[in-house]
């Protein structure tokens, strides 16, 4: 069984960074050994993807599954999912704004793709933040990192940024090159424990395939295995 995954999504952290994420969630964190294979991103404006007439929204998800189906042509073993991840920014109730995603979603699917919108509550950034236990001395943020009673109500970003100039007053938070670093290095299951809106995108690609993984795995293994 190969899980194919296309992922739609807003930003340039998340173009970078979603394939290293799902490959450690899908074998370190869900301990899955059938092979997880990411696609093509199809990449939109979130102002874009969140307008009620969900036309662009459309547009990117039937990219998306073309995407897939080139992919997976021919794979008798193969499972199709549509990715759709976007932040919900300051003030954005993921609970609210994904089922609305999630119903233009499903009208245009095929039915043997599924689908599932994940709002990231503030940023993708919180996410690294909720897992930064195993972040102290990595990549220039200092040794020793504050905890939060709630790592989803501030900037992501800003908190990230903050940290690396305690250290170096001349270094600043690079969406391009530090992210992954980061999404390499963070502690998964404190990440899930500390934000509701990753326990969902995990819960969702742990739906994709039910049930437990074909060989016994540790939950969290020592170093990313990409599938290619």
């Amino acid at each position: 069984m190969i899980l194919y995954v296309a992922p739609i999504i807003e930003g340039i952290t998340e173009r970078v960074c979603i394939e290293p994420l799902l490959q450690r969630i899908w074998g370190d964190l869900l301990g899955r050994t059938e092979r997880l294979q990411v696609v093509e991103r199809v990449r939109a404006r979130r102002d874009q993807l969140v307008q009620r007439d969900g036309k662009i929204l459309i547009e990117t998800i039937e990219q998306a599954v073309l995407n897939l189906r080139s992919k997976a042509k021919g794979r008798a073993d193969a499972v199709s999912f549509v990715l759709v991840l976007i932040d919900a920014e300051k003030g954005g109730c993921p609970a609210i704004l994904g089922p609305q995603m999630l119903s233009i979603a499903k009208s245009v699917v095929p039915p043997d793709v599924s689908v599932a919108c994940v709002v990231a509550k503030r940023m993708f950034e919180n996410w690294i933040v909720a897992g930064a236990t195993a972040l102290g001395g990595v990549n220039g943020l200092p040794s020793s990192l504050p905890t939060s009673a709630d790592y989803e109500a501030f900037d992501g970003a800003g908190w990230l940024n903050e940290r690396l100039r305690s250290v170096n007053s001349a270094r600043k938070y690079k969406k391009t090159t530090d992210a992954e670093i980061f999404i390499r290095c963070m502690n998964l299951a404190d990440c899930r424990a500390n934000s509701p809106s990753f326990d969902k995108l995990c819960r969702e690609l742990a739906a994709r395939i039910p049930g437990p993984p074909e060989d016994s795995t540790p939950a969290e293994r020592p170093s990313d295995e990409a599938a290619t």
